[in-house]
């Protein structure tokens, strides 16, 4: 994304989708213009605190794939402070043309959607290397803890192509890199009701010069809405997770940075299977929730080692290298609930791993700019009840050329060449830029993808997953346009269109077996299509500030629409933010709303953590009101937030209903010597 400068008491404007290609995230405010006002969504000065001996060592963007930085990106550290959110898939909303799909309980697996493709296009990294599973081909936003990321790079369209082999959105979250002199530690603390509770600790200090260990530990805990039953029949915690982070940066020099960080999951998580509508006309009652004696172990270890150089004469060729090993296990139980006439006595377990390398250079040659690279990548899975023994090898060599000799026209042209096995294709993409006038910008893109099938997709066996044919790789194309208008630092509006063809497409489709139980079956579609229109304004007059976006989206299979998501998605919030009672209170005051179309939906399946297409029945139209407070008291931040204050009853996931009025207390608390 484009830099930005960060000025005291002013609303920060630009337009973050420029030639970079990156989905727009424009929710820019600082406090009051009061020069008496202090810049409070600056990272307080003790979270990064630095002696001329470090700083003289220290390379910034290790991890990055751009060499923008934007400050006011919405998925940024200096935001997390000023909301009440939980997890990533809470600020998701934020961005337009993203639609995140929940099922209303803590830790579980949920589905993101990006301009007309699901979590199986969309790539998930951190610091460049992939975090998607290796199985099934998606990530659970809940075991990203939010104080491991200092920023996140959006990438859209063709820009995608120089970060994973995504088809078209992919998130690159960059790990914050401390020097710390002296020892520091964070608490941060969030409660929500039905016992969950989230309890996060960091501490970070140099142990050495230009060495610094950062350590820090993620315990999630939560009830659940509905009890679960474990095999004795006593009631079992919903979701019992632990996440534990180490990172150690040595600064060797000013040419040369390395890092070595190890991310290590472990998370019980419970299911339930929804409600059953058939036992209660109210299907928001707990007593009709089907199943609860499912539930599933997961354990995820993820090493990374990485190195930033200065390794040419020119300082702003930045050379980066990526080594990373990930491995992932499941054990996932559901033994039968005669109650509901559940007969399957189903134990799965499912080992798999990846590991890789990944290459990047960019070199400055003005008025051209090029990024080359090249990644490799090996997965595997271990023989189980339903998966083979198998691997797969990929190999890819990608590049990006801006040309930036007037902002008239700014073209860029990326390429990706991509091998699995004996299977390659070549991806690729060019936009362009034009910002006519100090106020609009005119950006376009259009590029071409392929998604090669995941492991689950080509090797999973079982009586209730039906496979119909050969299954082949899918074919995007994805056409954008749109405008931006920025009228000096008080108001943006941005506007676009994007249309997405996927030829061959893999779809999930609810079935039923020989023996007449339910099932799943998959196989290829001749042809999808999602076209729409995505929009975000932001102001800020005074005290007072306006966020709000719009996505619009029709779909298509062959030639029948269908409403896998909601047609008309509508966010917004306004907020009041001032020092008060003699400049001694730092405090913002909100309120937030969403609007949810109708929309047939995708159900989950909690045996392969995919989600398959509803065809039962039409969710109903939905809004929701949350009010907000967060208040700065010295190095503390509290959050208090009453969310669905009018207990608006909606499902985004059949049949999950999600909570109803409730309140949630955070606390965020830095702590130096």
């Amino acid at each position: 994304m484009d830099s930005s400068s960060v000025r005291e008491g002013r609303l920060i404007s630009k337009d973050t989708s420029s030639s970079n290609g990156t989905l727009s995230t424009e929710k820019k405010y600082l406090p009051s213009e009061s020069k008496n006002n202090s810049d409070t969504t600056k990272v307080i000065t003790m979270d990064t605190l630095k002696v001329d001996s470090v700083r003289i060592r220290f390379m910034s963007g290790m991890g990055k794939m751009t060499d923008a930085f934007d400050t006011t990106n919405v998925l940024h550290q200096n935001r997390f402070l000023w909301t009440d959110t939980k997890y990533f898939g809470e600020l998701i909303w934020k961005i337009p043309g993203l639609f995140y799909r929940d099922i209303g309980e803590t830790g579980k697996w949920g589905e993101l959607y990006a301009l007309g493709a699901d979590g199986r296009s969309i790539g998930v990294l951190l610091d460049g290397r992939p975090m998607n599973d290796p199985v099934n081909g998606t990530y659970n936003l809940f075991d990203l803890p939010l104080e491991f990321v200092d920023h996140t790079e959006v990438f859209s369209g063709s820009s995608s192509l120089i970060s994973s082999g995504s088809t078209g959105t992919s998130f690159n979250f960059i790990s914050r890199s401390y020097n710390s002199v002296r020892p520091m530690t964070k608490i941060r603390y969030v409660q929500d009701p039905n016992g969950a509770l989230l309890t996060d600790g960091l501490f970070t200090q140099n142990v050495a010069r230009g060495l610094n260990l950062t350590v820090g530990f993620t315990r999630q805990v939560s009830q659940g809405n509905y009890p679960q039953v474990d095999d004795f029949k006593n009631i079992s915690p919903s979701l019992n997770a632990w996440t534990i982070r180490t990172r150690l940066r040595y600064n060797l020099s000013n040419r040369l940075n390395l890092s070595f960080s190890d991310l290590y999951t472990k998370a019980v998580n419970g299911f339930t299977g929804g409600v059953i509508p058939l036992n209660s006309s109210d299907v928001f009652s707990e007593a009709t929730a089907s199943n609860r004696f499912q539930h599933d172990s997961r354990s995820r270890h993820d090493l990374t080692l990485s190195a930033i150089a200065r390794i040419l004469p020119d300082t702003l060729s930045i050379t980066q290298a990526t080594f990373y090993y990930s491995t992932v296990e499941r054990e996932y139980w559901n033994p039968p609930d005669y109650k509901y006439f559940t007969f399957q006595d189903i134990n799965d377990s499912t080992i798999a791993s990846f590991r890789g390398f990944r290459l990047q250079q960019s070199l400055l040659l003005h008025p051209l700019s090029i990024i080359v690279g090249a990644q490799l990548d090996r997965r595997q899975t271990d023989s189980t009840r339903n998966l083979p023994k198998y691997f797969e090898s990929e190999q890819a060599v990608f590049g990006q050329a801006e040309f930036r000799i007037s902002d008239i026209f700014i073209p860029t042209i990326r390429l990706r060449f991509n091998s699995l096995d004996n299977a390659h294709s070549l991806n690729s993409g060019f936009g362009a830029t034009s910002k006519l006038l100090n106020w609009l910008t005119l950006r376009g893109d259009i590029s071409w993808f392929y998604r090669y099938p995941t492991i689950l997709e080509k090797n999973w066996k079982d009586s209730t997953f039906l496979r119909i044919g050969n299954i082949s790789k899918e074919q995007h194309s994805l056409i954008q346009g749109g405008v931006s208008v920025c009228f000096e630092e008080e108001f943006q509006f941005n506007i676009s269109m994007f249309q997405r063809t996927i030829k061959n497409a893999i779809l999930f489709f609810p079935s039923t077996t020989i023996y007449g139980s339910p099932a799943i079956s998959l196989g290829n579609i001749s042809k999808t299509n999602s076209t729409g229109i995505i929009g975000s304004l932001s102001a800020r007059w005074n005290h007072f500030e306006f966020y709000g976006i719009a996505t619009y989206n029709q779909y298509t299979q062959v030639d029948t629409a269908k409403s896998l998501i909601p047609d008309l998605l509508l966010v917004a919030d306004i907020s009041y933010r001032n020092l008060l009672f003699n400049d001694k209170l730092d405090a913002k005051f909100g309120i937030r709303t969403k609007f949810f179309d109708r929309q047939m939906g995708m159900q989950f399946d909690p045996q392969t953590l995919t989600y398959y297409e509803n065809t039962t029945s039409i969710l109903g139209r939905s809004t929701t009101l949350d009010l907000f407070t967060i208040i700065r008291i010295g190095d503390a931040y509290l959050s208090i937030s009453w969310n669905n204050i009018l207990g608006a009853k909606y499902i985004l996931t059949p049949i999950y209903p999600m909570p109803r009025n409730q309140v949630r207390l955070g606390v965020n608390w830095v702590f130096v010597d």
